[in-house]
């Protein structure tokens, strides 16, 4: 019953009637009003070393993908294997996509060719083609995605498709096809394996996943001519990024996307127990201990980790068991984000906030996969007494967050506080501009909550 009323409300956003061709500007109103339902719906990955990461990753391929709009990328909780891109630049992927990649090559793979299908306007021209049956395709395609179940998704793409089918998965083929030729230069340009996506897919064929659904059901049909293809395409063999922290994502996606339950927790034991010189597997037991609450045995394990990692893991930690002044002294020479994310953290509860809020303010280059930046930096704005700031960074989070009416009163009151006349308040009603009139009930309220 839940995916027919958000299937209603997207078909509802995606088919005007007067619809001819989409202009970017098109795209990116339509995209934001898709992103805003699948928020309503969806649980957003709030786990910073995850988020940050992928946003370091897509931070690498959009620079060197042949784009017309910026790339806005949501990581979504969800053990379902699912990426896909939408109209206006949006590109979903879920945490199960990420547990089950071996290397940062195959992950990125598949990114790029997200970022492909967003290049070539694939979307975008399939809806100006096939109004109806596309458009009903793409909410299918997302709502799909939603489904917790093999047998959910089946039931919500087939009320989506319709009778309009096989001419969708025509297109379907043949715009995977090209993503795949798009994405393979763009993982290569990146610096990544050009094998990756091919490796992805072999390991889909091999497990058997891609047989969960009938073929046309599928949101990326898999073929073997499609990691033919790319295995004959690919010239660059070798990833040259470094990739060394990836694995460590691996496990914790594995660890925190499943119930905390005894036998998981044997799982990752007994991995430790049987290769104790193994970095990875000392950091699933010691995650494991730190889940349960046994910081003590994780910090022993941390350790003797043999790993260029150790600070990071160690600093995360001490801000969890809040051993804020150890938290700094680990990581103040790390420069890797998610560990500037921690020392961040470890100031601010310091309530060292001077210190905190430049390290925030550099890392919001990753706040668009990780908006708890802006909202951590709007508090310790407030706390500065910077309440035009405060209001602004809060009015940024909700608006990356998809909850739109929040992020408006956030900015209105950033305005307010900035001065009308300021050059801040000119850059807040920019960005209001940008979000579209004030709807009237808004309005309404306002007035009568003043």
């Amino acid at each position: 019953m839940k995916y027919k009323r958000v299937i209603a409300v997207l078909l509802l956003i995606l088919f005007p009637a007067s619809l001819l061709a989409l202009t970017l500007t098109e795209e990116s109103k339509y995209g934001r009003e898709v992103y805003v339902e699948i928020a309503r719906s969806a649980k957003f990955c709030s786990d910073p070393d995850i988020s940050i990461y992928m946003s370091v990753i897509k931070n690498r391929l959009e620079p060197v993908a042949n784009l017309s709009l910026p790339i806005k990328l949501t990581v979504i909780e969800s053990n379902t294997l699912d990426a896909f891109a939408t109209v206006g630049g949006y590109v979903f992927i879920t945490t199960g996509i990420i547990e089950t990649c071996d290397k940062e090559e195959e992950l990125a793979g598949v990114l790029a060719h997200e970022f492909g299908h967003v290049g070539r306007r694939h979307v975008a021209k399939n809806l100006e083609k096939e109004k109806f049956i596309n458009w009903g395709m793409l909410a299918a395609m997302l709502l799909g995605m939603l489904a917790p179940t093999p047998e959910g998704k089946a039931a919500v793409m087939t009320s989506g498709m319709g009778a309009g089918q096989a001419v969708a998965l025509k297109y379907t083929r043949e715009a995977e096809e090209d993503a795949d030729r798009v994405g393979l230069t763009t993982a290569e340009k990146a610096g990544y394996n050009g094998l990756g996506t091919a490796e992805f897919l072999k390991k889909l064929k091999n497990t058997g996943i891609e047989k969960s659904l009938p073929q046309y059901l599928l949101t990326h049909p898999y073929s073997e001519d499609r990691i033919t293809k790319i295995d004959q395409s690919a010239t660059i063999t070798r990833t040259t990024v470094d990739d060394s922290l990836f694995p460590f994502l691996v496990v914790r996606a594995k660890i925190l996307g499943r119930p905390l339950n005894s036998q998981n927790e044997d799982i990752w034991l007994k991995r430790y127990q049987k290769e104790p010189e193994n970095p990875v597997n000392v950091y699933g037991a010691a995650l494991i201990y730190s889940q349960k609450g046994n910081m003590s045995q994780a910090e022993s394990l941390l350790r003797k980790i043999a790993s260029p990692y150790r600070a990071l893991f160690l600093g995360e930690l001490f801000v969890a068991s809040n051993r804020l002044k150890e938290a700094v002294d680990v990581l103040t020479n790390q420069e890797n984000p998610i560990a500037r994310y921690y020392l961040a953290r470890a100031y601010e509860g310091l309530n060292t906030l001077a210190i905190a809020t430049p390290i925030y303010n550099e890392l919001l280059v990753y706040g668009g996969t990780f908006p708890e930046i802006y909202q951590r930096k709007g508090m310790v704005l407030g706390r500065m007494h910077n309440e035009g700031g405060g209001y602004e960074n809060l009015g940024r989070y909700y608006l990356e967050m998809g909850r739109d009416k929040m992020a408006r009163m956030n900015l209105e009151k950033a305005v307010s506080k900035y001065g009308i006349n300021s050059r801040e308040a000119d850059e807040v009603l920019k960005l209001l501009n940008t979000m579209g009139p004030t709807p009237p009930n808004s309005k309404k309220k306002n007035e009568s909550s003043g």
